[in-house]
């Protein structure tokens, strides 16, 4: 259980949001960033679909995720959005990687996401 909790407190600590999914697309892991951005509780997001959860405009045919775990390339800052629990859609950047166990078996995928709202404030601005 301690491992757990160490897991838990490393993704805590990091600002981006952070989802993990498994093989059935459910959400097995959601950082604390993950909630601020998104609005949604942990305990809401886990265990429900990706899609239902963040409701990005990438989801469907166009997963990010989906598209690391078929042909095995991690996805690198893509500009994307998703709409938040307020039913407001934030711009996001997203990153993606797959999950593997020790033994190499692919378990689910991970992604990583930040809010660029302010950033696209500033580029309208501008």
């Amino acid at each position: 259980m301690k491992k757990q909790q160490d897991y838990e407190s490393i993704l805590d600590s990091i600002s981006d949001g952070v989802f993990t999914v498994n093989d059935k697309w459910r959400i097995t892991s959601f950082n604390h960033a993950a909630e601020i951005i998104t609005g949604i509780p942990k305990e809401e997001a886990l265990g429900k679909p990706c899609s239902e959860v963040l409701r990005s405009s990438l989801c469907g045919e166009e997963c990010a995720l989906r598209q690391t775990l078929e042909d095995g390339n991690p996805i690198i800052n893509k500009a994307c959005y998703f709409i938040s629990s307020q039913g407001n859609q934030v711009p996001i950047t997203l990153s993606t990687a797959i999950l593997k166990n020790s033994d190499g078996q692919v378990l689910g995928g991970a992604e990583t996401f930040r809010d660029i709202s302010e950033i696209e404030s500033l580029k309208k601005k501008l």
